[in-house]
């Protein structure tokens, strides 16, 4: 393939990103985010929300931050909302006291269940509109979008902890 046809198919995908991202991606973020908004809270709240409601055992402050791959600092404002918000406590472990448990209020527990089911309410709906195998193979495609290309861009990581150190 000439350099010439090898730069003009890589600028047509190029260009098809852009539009994707101008009307969509850029929105996608909102779009996932209003059923939470209506209690107050971000989508990632919710996801905290939801890990502390599906874990089969108890979760820390640290155990979030790991799993969103993010600083302590960064989970601890999340989580500090939620506590402000009377979504979330902290119990201390019985075990040991140096461990603090997170766990939903009545109202957490309730507030997640009803964001849980708005969710798959959406869900629903996608897979009427796109049916189940398209739908999972979008899905696929951005896991393997995340696996084989975002998480092997250092700067992007090293970006995200810089900042992260800059909020503190």
């Amino acid at each position: 393939m000439s350099e010439t046809k090898k730069y003009n198919e890589e600028k047509k995908y190029f260009d098809a990103f852009i539009k994707s991202y101008l009307f969509s991606l850029k929105y996608l973020q909102d779009f996932i985010s209003a059923p939470a908004s209506e209690y107050k809270i971000s989508f990632d709240q919710y996801l905290i929300m939801h890990e502390i409601k599906e874990s089969t055992s108890d979760l820390t402050l640290m155990d979030i931050a790991s799993r969103h791959r993010v600083s302590r600092s960064a989970i601890s404002r999340q989580i500090g909302s939620l506590m402000d918000k009377g979504f979330v406590v902290q119990q201390v472990d019985s075990n040991d006291r140096r461990r603090k448990i997170l766990q939903l209020t009545t109202e957490g527990d309730e507030v997640e269940g009803k964001l849980l089911e708005a969710g798959l309410d959406r869900a629903h709906d996608w897979i009427k509109i796109f049916g189940a195998n398209r739908l999972s193979d979008v899905l696929q495609f951005i896991d393997d979008f995340s696996t084989q290309v975002i998480s092997k861009e250092e700067t992007y990581f090293a970006g995200r902890a810089a900042n992260e150190n800059t909020k503190k």
